[in-house]
């Protein structure tokens, strides 16, 4: 046998021994572009609709837009309120809730907006989780202000927050004087004819019963 066959031989050999190359891996794709509105969902606020996205945009806490100022540096916010008639923007979790005015009708906005949503929705970065401890509240009246806002906190978050979330709204503690209470509603809770007097005589039962029977809750 020819030295060049040997050689030939020996070569088809090693190619068989050879591992298999690896598939070079793929680009991940961009979750920017994955982000999609799926649906609305009307709020007790007919003039609040929830855009629900297919993906958790916000973990933690809520961001809330009065105005387009207010709305300053983020894309998605800044772009609703181009929309002639929005007032408000809501996020938390994975929906956007915006508010518009009473002389501006759904039809056309609300497919204007849902495009809006889909063009500039983003993932957005908590600052960071607020943990709050269990507060011991049988003393409620003697704790000084800032153990009664984290009270307050507390039953905020564990028995109105969530529901509230539901039908595309939130509500923000400002301050405590005395026994008033004072909060702020979000999204669509903002402008909700049930918001004045249904939801807020719910804070007030929930706060009296797991805080103080003396609390009064007023809405700014």
């Amino acid at each position: 046998m020819k030295i060049s066959e040997v050689l030939a031989i020996q070569a088809k050999m090693n190619d068989k021994k050879a591992p298999a190359k690896k598939p070079k891996p793929k680009a991940k794709p961009n979750l920017k572009k994955a982000l999609k509105v799926v649906r609305t969902k009307e709020t007790p606020n007919p003039n609040a609709l929830q855009f629900v996205i297919n993906g958790v945009i916000l973990d933690d806490g809520n961001i809330s837009f009065a105005n387009k100022k207010e709305a300053e540096g983020d894309k998605m916010g800044t772009a609703l309120f181009e929309r002639p008639g929005v007032i408000n923007v809501f996020v938390m979790d994975n929906f956007v809730t915006v508010t518009k005015d009473d002389k501006t009708s759904w039809v056309p906005l609300k497919d204007r907006i849902w495009k809006t949503i889909e063009e500039t929705v983003t993932f957005y970065q908590a600052e960071g989780k607020i943990q709050l401890s269990e507060v011991d509240v049988v003393n409620f009246a003697n704790l000084d202000n800032e153990k009664k806002l984290q009270g307050i906190e507390m039953v905020l978050n564990r028995s109105i927050r969530t529901n509230l979330a539901q039908d595309g709204g939130g509500v923000e503690l400002k301050g405590i004087d005395g026994d008033e209470v004072s909060i702020h509603y979000q999204g669509a809770c903002g402008s909700c004819p049930t918001s004045t007097s249904g939801t807020l005589q719910y804070i007030q039962t929930q706060l009296r019963q797991q805080l103080h029977p003396k609390l009064t809750v007023k809405s700014v």
